[in-house]
């Protein structure tokens, strides 16, 4: 397989191990050009799969270099703070949830998460994962105020009779 950035590949490992593969993994190595995970319980159990990816120069793509799988060890139960399950993954899955209605409830990105990758998730993951997202959408507060004085200036040039008073 093939990554046209590592942006792109760090999300598909995140994804596959989420959904397909249901184990932890951790991070080995990273460098710029390089990326090497292995399983979260390879030293308790033994388990030795690995994955390392390298950029090729030639193909400007990083590329799966080498693979030691599938993993050897059975989960009894997954947790609740399943670490490859972050904020970010859930935020970017939300985005057209929080795009269609801003108000989106966090008992429905719980719900979300649970149809889609099969984990529970807690309420302060949702709820982070949310704000996130909404963020993405949306903006921060700090943003939008930023932002305010520019849009009062262009409302007062295209509506000579509107008056702007501000305190700060």
């Amino acid at each position: 397989m093939v990554f046209t950035s590592k942006a792109h590949l760090k999300a598909s490992v995140q994804d596959f191990s989420v959904r397909f593969a249901r184990r932890e993994f951790c991070v080995a190595e990273s460098k710029p050009k390089l990326l090497k995970v292995v399983c979260k319980y390879d030293e308790a159990t033994g388990c030795n799969w690995m994955l390392q990816v390298g950029f090729k120069a030639k193909t400007g793509l990083f590329k799966i270099t080498k693979y030691l799988g599938p993993h050897t060890y059975l989960m009894n139960e997954i947790s609740i703070n399943y670490c490859n399950l972050g904020k970010s993954m859930i935020a970017a899955h939300l985005l057209g949830m929080v795009h269609q209605d801003p108000a989106y409830d966090i008992k429905y990105v719980q719900q979300n998460v649970k149809n889609r990758f099969g984990f529970d998730i807690s309420y302060h993951n949702a709820w982070h994962a949310l704000k996130a997202a909404r963020e993405e959408v949306y903006g921060t507060w700090e943003s939008s105020m930023r932002k305010l004085p520019k849009y009062m200036v262009a409302l007062q040039k295209w509506n000579s009779e509107t008056v702007v008073a501000s305190r700060h």
